[in-house]
């Protein structure tokens, strides 16, 4: 799920190169899983009535193994395209995995979001490492980058297509649009849109650009690569354990506020910094959206009281959210052409996490959301 999406990053110059990209381009070919994101809501209340989530998410990794190998050699047509399908296969798999968690493991919820994610982040830290030294191992270049991911795409599709045929059904029932729900006119779920789409619009925005943006201070692409995905690695493996202390408090606002405030001294920080102390505030940062991101999800679910009701608000939000986080890389591309500054363009971010602080203040307050 995060591995093919966010190796784009550090081939920027490589495909920008081979291509003969705009900046403008590239932030749009960035952008195209997270408009897929924001645009599968309005098929998911007929993908939810194809059954189980077991069988959901074997289609969609079916869907998801199709579209990474098509992207990789269609050219750059196949590129834009299949970048569409691989959007539309992930964006499945994020409304159905909150769902799949309250069906299997309700009473382990945090437990299993934070294997979950922690899981997710190392994988696409590790894509972020590779890709440049695989694009210049051979005369494969780029395309050299995503092959290992393929081959993880297809070895998931199998393993779950014989855990949904190993196992019992469960029929889900069917739901209605997001926008037919109460949760549509709930503030509590508004004020989640904003939080996860802030979130997840820094983060998105600098996974696009931190690779680049690093050069500008003192790091060769290589190095670049390896600081985002060290640093990556770190955040992931922190946040493993902090969904499950966060279920447990019974008001979560001031762990999400301090957080949020992590995040922004991290981000901050890189804007008036360069060289290797640059690795300490990634690895800041990246702490900070490693957990915020889980949280996010858990409280789909905290906030519901049944699967129906998690993939019907994980459906609003991620929908809605995704809307924010997909002018996440034009964001600060066009700040920084605009400014022709990159620190001007981490001002942007620093912003954005103030607001996801504040948000975060309101969608900590225990309630439930109904539907």
């Amino acid at each position: 799920m995060r591995a093919g999406l966010v190796l784009i990053g550090p081939l920027i110059p490589i495909l920008k190169a081979h291509f003969n990209l705009s900046t403008t381009q590239i932030s749009f070919l960035a952008a195209i899983p997270l408009i897929c994101f924001a645009g599968s809501s309005l098929i998911m209340g007929y993908v939810s009535r194809l059954g189980s989530s077991n069988k959901i998410i074997t289609w969609a990794l079916i869907a998801l193994s199709v579209a990474l190998i098509a992207r990789a050699f269609t050219g750059e047509i196949g590129l834009y395209v299949f970048s569409f399908l691989m959007g539309i296969s992930i964006a499945v798999m994020n409304y159905e995995i909150p769902a799949w968690v309250k069906e299997h493991a309700p009473k382990n919820a945090g437990f299993m979001t934070g294997i979950y994610v922690t899981v997710m982040g190392i994988f696409g830290a590790i894509s972020i490492a590779i890709s440049v030294p695989l694009a210049e191992l051979n005369s494969l270049t780029w395309k050299m980058a995503m092959l290992p991911w393929i081959a993880v795409a297809i070895f998931s599709a199998l393993y779950w297509k014989i855990k949904m045929s190993g196992g019992g059904e469960v029929v889900v029932k069917k739901t209605p649009h997001f926008w037919q729900s109460k949760a549509f006119k709930n503030p509590i779920a508004w004020a989640l849109v904003f939080f996860f789409g802030l979130e997840s619009m820094a983060f998105y925005g600098t996974a696009t650009w931190f690779p680049t943006l690093l050069t500008t201070k003192g790091f060769t692409l290589r190095e670049a690569a390896v600081a985002v995905s060290i640093s990556g690695i770190i955040g992931s493996a922190v946040s493993i354990a902090v969904p499950h202390y966060v279920e447990g408090l019974k008001d979560p606002r001031w762990a999400i506020v301090l957080v949020s405030a992590v995040m922004t001294l991290g981000f901050f920080m890189i804007t008036v910094q360069s060289g290797p102390i640059l690795l300490l505030w990634l690895t800041m940062s990246n702490i900070g959206i490693s957990i915020v991101f889980p949280i996010a999800l858990l409280l789909y679910g905290a906030k519901s009281d049944s699967p129906e009701a998690t993939r019907n608000l994980s459906t609003m939000v991620q929908s809605l959210a995704y809307i924010l986080s997909s002018t996440g890389p034009l964001f600060m591309g066009s700040l920084h052409d605009h400014f022709n500054s990159w620190d001007v363009a981490m001002y942007g971010v620093v912003l954005l996490c103030l607001l996801q602080l504040v948000t975060g203040w309101v969608v900590g307050k225990p309630s439930k959301i109904a539907y």
